[in-house]
C-alpha cells in the first residue's frame, strides 16, 4: 500500500455561481479574494489524424476535449479556492479561447467566498 491519495487534487464541495450576487439561503462569512486559472491544450482540429477522421468524429473529438478541459479548470480552481479556507465562487466566468495550431486555451476567474 501507498500513502498516496489519488484525490488530493479534487475540489469536492466546492460551488461554482456564475451570478455575482449571493445564491439565496446563502451567506458570505468573508471575501478571500479573486481567483483565476489558466489550462491549455493541443487542438484536435490540427492534429494529423485530422486528415482521416470524419467531421462528426472531429467534432465529437472536440466536444470532449472542452468537457474534459472545463473540468479540469474548475477542479484547479477549486484546489486554490480550497487552499484560501473557501467553500465557494461568485462571479464565475470561463471562457475558451481558440488560438489555432497553437492549441485552446481555457481561462477561469471568480471570486473566493467562505
Amino acid at each position: 500500500f501507498s500513502d498516496f491519495n489519488k484525490f488530493r487534487q479534487s475540489s469536492c464541495g466546492i460551488q461554482f455561481f456564475c451570478s455575482c450576487e449571493v445564491p439565496s439561503g446563502w451567506r458570505i462569512q468573508g471575501i478571500l479574494g479573486f481567483v483565476e486559472e489558466l489550462v491549455v491544450n493541443d487542438d484536435p482540429e490540427y492534429q494529423w489524424i485530422e486528415k482521416i477522421r470524419t467531421p462528426r468524429a472531429s467534432n465529437e473529438a472536440r466536444q470532449r476535449l472542452f468537457s474534459k478541459l472545463s473540468g479540469t479548470l474548475q477542479r484547479k480552481l477549486g484546489v486554490k479556492v480550497m487552499e484560501l479556507g473557501g467553500n465557494a465562487v461568485l462571479g464565475y466566468f470561463q471562457n475558451f479561447d481558440l488560438e489555432g495550431e497553437s492549441g485552446i486555451v481555457v481561462r477561469g476567474i471568480g471570486t473566493a467566498v467562505a
